[in-house]
């Protein structure tokens, strides 16, 4: 019975010993798929009301108690994070053109992370969203 154990102990047990990083990947991908749901959705809420013209004074919507600014109808870096809800285990931060969404336990700050881009220059093109697992 014993050496059944240490058999079992020997194989089975490092598939199930660190699951962290599984984790954490699965966490930044829930944030990537949250993020194409809030684009779409606003897009869309954007194209009803007549709003897909560059980022300008007046390129806004309301979601709930957010005000949308748009880029052609897409949410811009500054708002997207108003239209998702975020844990605490992830951590924002902005660039000139992104914002990242970065899981805070991550192994590596430049992996385990999903990027917002919205540099479109029309309304068909859809905003980049990036994500990177590698490292979590």
């Amino acid at each position: 019975m014993i050496v059944i154990l240490g058999i079992l102990a020997a194989t089975a047990a490092p598939k199930f010993i660190d699951l962290t990083g599984d984790a954490k990947a699965s966490v930044i991908k829930g944030v990537k798929g949250a993020l194409n749901s809030a684009v779409d959705l606003a897009h869309a809420k954007a194209l009803v009301a007549g709003k897909i013209s560059a980022a300008a004074a007046g390129q806004a919507i309301s979601v709930g108690s957010s005000n949308i600014l748009l880029n052609y109808g897409w949410p811009t870096k500054e708002s997207i994070a108003s239209l998702i809800a975020i844990d605490s285990d992830i951590v924002t931060s902005t660039s000139t053109t992104s914002i990242t969404f970065t899981h805070a336990n991550a192994t590596d700050g430049t992996e385990c992370l999903v990027t917002y881009t919205n540099t479109v220059t029309n309304s068909e093109t859809r905003p980049t969203i990036g994500i990177d697992t590698d490292k979590c």
